[in-house]
């Protein structure tokens, strides 16, 4: 039965919240999969997304789309739908901003007092560093959420620290876990687009800004270096957020004394994956670098900024991490070493996403049940 056939009243489809319209390709592909299985569960649902450029998302997925600020708008458009969707990523955190946390907890308000179901889908959780963010968060999950579904077992912790206790929670994974790459002449095209060999041997490096990156830009220099004189690797700089992480890979790039190549542009998440199944070890300080280099079934080393990174090693296992404060050439020299001549654990590293895959179908699950379509 389609979504439009079984309704009964005048409410209908979901609208979805996230970090979306950013240049994050992390989020691009959080979005990517979450419209993706919303089609899978009924290809006549009406979906709209809340986004910074919605004429873009509008074009790139096929869905209706508002301006993240329109509030006009998504207050008119909550009143119609059914569902609303709150994630995927890490959006209730207070790190980068107390501003963007209160957003998204008015949405979720919002959503409820407008007669939406609430989901928080396939999220990642803090960290909340104040008390009466953390107060204000527990208060309105509590009385406004009806699942939560998590990316990692540790955001459990988080949501303990708010008092969360009334939604269902239930353990899945990163929705971009169902992803896979590109067609195979898509991804050649990608590398000749470049000017680099489909079949050349590469390392991967997924860097970002942050603070004090500068300091350890000197680390992935060195560790650039010794992939290509010990083992031949070409260092190849990915950037996930192609709006500033070319910055990071300029800083690191600038004293190689060996070839390099810097993808700045843009990637759909599936060439991203077919470039990284090409390399030979990747390292990354982006959470969705680590992710499409598990979904690739590469080698890859973790550079933690923040927990989420090492909340994602733990679950996926097979997963060296650095301290990005702590970070020493010599260390970084070692985990490169060690990822390289890790291709023995392909197969583990491959089950271990396949397993992740496999837990993320909670998630649709979770909406099914919601939208009564199970």
């Amino acid at each position: 039965m389609s979504f439009s056939a079984g309704k009964q009243n005048k409410r209908a489809g979901v609208l979805i919240c996230g970090a979306y319209g950013h240049g994050n390709a992390g989020d691009e592909a959080i979005l990517e999969a979450v419209v993706m299985q919303m089609r899978e569960i009924d290809a006549d649902m009406p979906v709209t997304v809340l986004s910074r450029r919605p004429e873009e998302t509008k074009k790139r997925y096929g869905v209706d789309s508002l301006h993240t600020f329109d509030f006009i708008g998504f207050y008119g458009k909550m009143r119609k739908t059914e569902l609303y969707i709150n994630g995927g990523g890490s959006l209730i955190q207070d790190i980068t901003s107390r501003r963007s946390l209160w957003y998204y907890l008015f949405t979720i308000l919002l959503a409820k007092k407008t007669g939406n179901r609430v989901i928080m889908y396939g999220c990642g959780i803090g960290p909340v560093i104040r008390g009466y963010n953390k107060r204000l968060a527990g208060r309105i999950i509590n009385d406004n959420v009806d699942v939560i579904t998590l990316r990692e077992p540790k955001s459990l912790e988080e949501l303990s620290a708010f008092g969360v206790s009334e939604p269902e929670i239930i353990l899945t994974s990163d929705p971009a876990m169902s992803l896979s790459a590109a067609e195979e002449t898509k991804v050649r095209d990608e590398f000749l687009k470049y000017g680099m060999d489909p079949d050349g041997k590469y390392i991967c490096f997924a860097l970002r800004r942050w603070p004090g990156f500068k300091d350890k830009a000197r680390c992935f220099t060195d560790a650039a270096n010794h992939a290509y004189e010990k083992y031949g690797l070409t260092p190849v700089f990915i950037s996930i957020n192609h709006r500033n992480d070319g910055e990071a890979a300029d800083a690191a790039a600038g004293g190689l004394r060996i070839p390099c190549h810097i993808l700045r542009d843009p990637m759909p998440a599936g060439i991203t994956i077919g470039m990284m199944k090409r390399m030979t070890a990747v390292i990354s300080m982006r959470l969705h670098g680590l992710i499409f280099a598990a979904v690739a079934g590469v080698p890859l080393v973790g550079i933690s900024y923040d927990p989420k990174i090492n909340s994602f090693a733990d679950y996926m296992g097979q997963m060296p991490v650095a301290d990005l404060e702590k970070l020493e050439s010599e260390k970084l020299r070692e985990l490169t070493d060690f990822a390289i001549g890790q291709g023995a654990s392909k197969e583990i590293l491959l089950q271990n996403a396949g397993r992740l895959a496999e837990i993320e179908r909670r998630n649709a699950d979770c909406v099914r049940k919601l939208l009564s379509r199970d």
